[in-house]
């Protein structure tokens, strides 16, 4: 395939993986939180999460030691609107345990189960979990409004089963037979996504909705049109904080939150990422002997895959739309993001639709193939603003993981690696960011970033 496509060229820098190994620990441990985690053996035990980027407090060089305290108070003041994240988030310590799988199971492990002990009685685990030693004062105020004490109301793609099972082929890998972990998590990780499904498909087509973009790419323009407002001006006065309050104001329900028909969403992303770990879920419950759920979440993989390729398709472009689901519609969102591609990751998706997708689409340099792929809006797109996420033409090192895993699953192994090379480029010449431009590669927003450390498993892939 790569030679036959002339606009892609080789990259000339080799990847120094001794270098990246380093890189990925530092990173790493710069963000590492460490939190009580008592049982009833041991009141005092301790466990290790990462935050996407801690960002601690540091004084200028300069500035004499009476002024400090003028410094700090400042930093107070702007701390809601300074971009680190020093919570633990789902999704990305979903990212962060795949990392550490190369370094430190004992770590990654750790991580996981504080994401899972998180868990709701009635399989719920939210998007983010506070970190009380770095609550500022938006995060106060925030809290007052969500209806839960210890994190927040939202999903987020449901990356757990597939990192569980990384967990797990790790340490048979390695010749042990530790499988206690998975003994205490398969329990928790059902109860997750019968959740999802339980809760948030409301139709025969398997698919599960989100309530709000947070649950998904945030600021994404994919949203826009069921935000009925552009959602790439001030966050605080946006379309996602308007529908908070009036989720706030009818407390809550679920019931009610479906009822209103607010924003109703079956995302592509979310769904794609859905069922792949569907199937994750059910080789955990093969290796733990569970036979019967084995087959059912099989089959519920297969129902949620069989819906997406069909349902999300548009034979016209060959592209794959969320749907906007208000009153039951499953109208196609006609906008093109990187959420079109995202099927790609599926085992089922037809050979000729995959291979539009990335002939035509990926490889497609007035598309998603920029100087450094992939942009979240093709090239094409005439938004350019890069400091509203998720817009525009950012490149992100969690989708391109996602991409790189899919265009390996069916076959397009060169495209992978050359993605790859590319993504870690990026890295190398501008840190652990955020997100990159596609067209200049400059790093954007936070720095030392957690979940860009996924570059480590596309390396360990090549």
């Amino acid at each position: 395939m790569l030679d036959k496509a002339n606009h892609i060229q080789q990259a000339s820098d080799e990847i120094d993986v001794n270098w990246l190994k380093e890189a990925v620990l530092t990173t790493l441990e710069k963000n590492r939180v460490t939190k009580p985690a008592p049982t009833k053996r041991n009141p005092f035990r301790k466990l290790s999460y990462h935050a996407p980027s801690l960002k601690p407090l540091t004084y200028p060089h300069k500035w004499p030691s009476w002024l400090k305290w003028m410094y700090k108070l400042w930093w107070k003041i702007k701390e809601p609107i300074d971009v680190r994240y020093p919570h633990q988030w789902n999704w990305d310590s979903c990212a962060h345990v795949v990392s550490m799988t190369h370094f430190d199971l004992d770590l990654a492990r750790e991580e996981m189960e504080l994401l899972l002990r998180g868990q709701r009685e009635d399989g719920f685990i939210p998007h983010m979990i506070w970190n009380p030693h770095r609550m500022h004062w938006g995060d106060i105020l925030l809290k007052k409004v969500l209806p839960i004490r210890y994190g927040s109301p939202y999903l987020q793609p449901p990356a757990m089963a597939a990192t569980v099972e990384r967990i797990a082929v790790e340490y048979v890998y390695q010749g042990t037979d530790d499988l206690d972990f998975l003994k205490w998590a398969l329990p928790r990780l059902k109860k997750y996504y019968l959740y999802i499904h339980n809760h948030r498909v409301t139709g025969n087509d398997h698919l599960p909705e989100i309530f709000i973009s947070y649950e998904s790419k945030d600021r994404s323009p994919e949203y826009d049109p069921v935000y009925g407002h552009s959602n790439a001006g001030l966050a605080p006065i946006g379309p996602m904080a308007r529908l908070i309050v009036r989720y706030a104001s009818i407390g809550w329900d679920h019931k009610k939150i479906i009822d209103s028909n607010l924003f109703r969403v079956k995302d592509t992303l979310f769904c794609c990422v859905y069922a792949q770990n569907l199937r994750s879920l059910s080789r955990l419950c093969d290796i733990s002997g569970d036979d019967q759920d084995c087959a059912r979440f099989t089959q519920m993989a297969d129902q949620v895959e069989s819906s997406i390729l069909d349902k999300m398709y548009d034979p016209d472009t060959g592209l794959y739309f969320s749907l906007d689901a208000r009153h039951g519609k499953d109208k196609q969102i006609k906008v093109n993001t990187i959420s079109s591609l995202m099927p790609l990751i599926l085992e089922n998706i037809d050979k000729k639709h995959a291979d539009k997708l990335v002939n035509d689409w990926l490889l497609n340099p007035n598309e998603f193939w920029a100087k450094y792929p992939v942009p979240v809006e093709p090239v094409s797109s005439p938004f350019h603003n890069m400091h509203v996420i998720w817009r525009g033409h950012q490149t992100w090192i969690y989708t391109n993981w996602y991409l790189a895993k899919g265009l390996r699953l069916h076959g397009y192994n060169d495209v992978a690696d050359e993605l790859t090379r590319r993504t870690y480029k990026l890295i190398k010449n501008q840190g652990f960011r955020e997100y990159y431009s596609a067209k200049t590669g400059k790093g954007e927003r936070a720095t030392d970033y957690g979940w860009t450390t996924l570059i480590m498993d596309m390396v360990a892939d090549m």
